[in-house]
């Protein structure tokens, strides 16, 4: 459509010759600013007069579609008048391609091949993040398109953006989110590593509270041991002085009653329990009333 709108831009100015730009923007402006004449013309050729670097074919299907309303078909010419500047420009290189003789195909199709690597460079090259911007800029892409097949082009280059957009975000996320994972993981191993040493010295504690409190008893069994056999020992050492003490007595005195009041006193001088005397007075009453003593 663009390449058809510059051939007749060509062939019109090789007819009547061409005019400079600073006159065509002059009168363009001039044309958008006229109020809309009533009446005497059709919308049509108002159109025409206002938009005249459109194709009069686009202009009339423009008019159609909106039912003959001249306003609405004003904005939409309007929209695509005012549309890509480099989609104008690569059609103005195809004109001239055409137009030139002499001109290869093959470079021609080398420039346009080159400006559309250079418009999805840029493309691409926008660093478009929130959500909002990637809605205006599908909006302005819509709007920049001049037909149907440069609308697809431009929503498939904003979905493979967009695609690349969020792959690299959650690239980028995942990158956090398992750098993050990896420093808790190490948190968690050296805190492991310290409760283990912890355990351990715990246990060896433990280990060496069980053996003092082994050797306590240990030590109070053979406590014990000793005391009974300290007890024995005097008792047999009791023994032994009583025997000693009273062999020598009765041959000094042969009378009970000396001899009983010497034992009395003597237990009560060497066992002041009183069960201990009543028990060694009776094996002294024994042992006074049996036939080998005389």
């Amino acid at each position: 459509m663009s390449a058809g709108v510059c051939r007749k831009r060509v062939g019109f100015e090789e007819i009547f010759g061409s005019s400079s730009p600073t006159s065509a923007k002059r009168s363009r402006c001039s044309s958008y600013g006229s109020p809309i004449r009533s009446g005497s013309e059709e919308p049509f050729s108002i159109l025409l007069q206002m938009f005249p670097d459109l194709d009069p074919e686009l202009v009339k299907s423009v008019l159609r579609n909106h039912d003959n309303k001249i306003e609405d078909a004003i904005e939409s010419l309007h929209a695509l008048s005012f549309g890509d500047v480099n989609q104008r420009n690569k059609s103005e290189e195809h004109g001239n391609c055409a137009s030139v003789p002499g001109e290869s195909t093959a470079a021609c199709s080398q420039m346009s091949e080159e400006s559309l690597g250079d418009e999805k460079t840029t493309f691409v090259g926008e660093n478009v993040t929130d959500g909002s911007n990637w809605v205006d800029l599908f909006v302005h892409e819509m709007m920049n398109a001049t037909d149907l097949d440069d609308a697809r082009g431009r929503a498939a280059r904003i979905l493979e953006a967009f695609e690349k957009s969020l792959t690299a975000n959650s690239k980028a996320s995942k990158e956090l989110e398992h750098t993050s994972l990896k420093e808790h993981l190490q948190s968690l191993l050296n805190d492991n590593q310290i409760l283990k040493r912890a355990v351990a010295i715990q246990h060896e504690r433990h280990l060496e509270q069980e053996e003092k409190s082994r050797e306590v008893q240990h030590l109070k069994l053979v406590l014990s041991q000793y005391q009974e056999q300290i007890r024995n020992l005097e008792v047999i050492n009791c023994l032994h002085l009583y025997s000693s003490f009273f062999s020598g007595l009765f041959k000094v005195y042969k009378e009970r009653c000396i001899i009983n009041i010497t034992m009395n006193s003597f237990f009560a001088l060497i066992l002041p329990n009183v069960s201990g005397q009543r028990i060694l007075r009776k094996a002294f009453k024994f042992y006074l009333d049996s036939p080998c003593v005389s």
